[in-house]
């Protein structure tokens, strides 16, 4: 008799998010923009509370040259979080788009 499958460890959604923001990264550093694209953007609905994940939808937008939605995001991410540790970043960002 053969022994069952093990089953698969499943992902808690704050694993599943921080693999897609891993491999976001990754994507966007190795210039795969519809990659990057479409990892932020399944962190963004798995956890739309994070702000890290409207940080990283909002590189990818900017990168992608889609100002008002970069911008969205960016803004997003500064009323979720104000003084977090990317605040400079995206301001920096907000004011390269104007």
């Amino acid at each position: 008799m053969r022994n069952p499958p093990k089953p698969k460890k499943v992902q808690t959604p704050d694993e599943r998010v921080d693999e897609d923001l891993r491999v976001a990264q990754f994507y966007l550093d190795s210039g795969s923009l519809p990659g990057a694209y479409l990892r932020a953007k399944d962190a963004v609905r798995v956890e739309p509370d994070y702000s890290e994940t409207h940080y990283m939808l909002g590189q990818v937008l900017q990168k992608m040259k889609k100002k008002d939605e970069a911008i969205a995001e960016y803004k997003a991410y500064l009323k979720m979080d104000p003084d977090g540790d990317r605040t400079k970043a995206v301001k920096r960002a907000l004011a390269e788009m104007k």
